[in-house]
């Protein structure tokens, strides 16, 4: 069995994967909805769905560089034990809240890699991705804000 590089008129969208990404968004906005309304919580949610779909799609190669020059010395090495260290921390500590953040980038990355294998192109991939959680984001907000 060999693997084609280029896939062919398999392009069609993976639903499943990206109805979860939209379960998984619109879930996330309805948590944060009943957390918080202040609008500057707002804005860092919508920022991290762009950010994480531009981390999967678009910086994927120079995110990688980055980290490996980083990991690469003694100096870069001991801040990111000790940052790690404190992001555990944090997670046992708000535990409620990562369990939707884990969710949300799991269900993105699935969705990022059926699109890859679908043979989309990183800017449709980022597109899509975008779009589909973005349009999670505004589900949720409009259910929450309805009820």
């Amino acid at each position: 069995m060999t693997y084609n590089a280029k896939p062919t008129a398999n392009k069609f969208l993976p639903w499943l994967s990206l109805s979860l990404l939209l379960a998984a968004y619109s879930t996330f906005s309805w948590y944060v909805y009943h957390l918080t309304i202040t609008w500057v919580v707002w804005v860092c949610v919508i920022g991290f769905a762009v950010l994480q779909a531009l981390l999967l799609t678009t910086f994927a190669q120079g995110f990688k560089a980055m980290v490996g020059r980083w990991l690469s010395s003694d100096t870069g090495y001991f801040t990111t034990v000790l940052s790690l260290a404190f992001l555990a921390t944090t997670v046992l500590v708000w535990a409620h809240v990562f369990g939707y953040l884990i969710t949300v980038i799991a269900a993105e990355v699935l969705a990022r890699l059926d699109l890859q294998n679908r043979g989309f192109s990183r800017a449709q991939s980022l597109f899509i991705l975008t779009l589909v959680s973005l349009t999670g984001l505004v589900i949720g907000w409009v259910v929450s804000y309805s009820l």
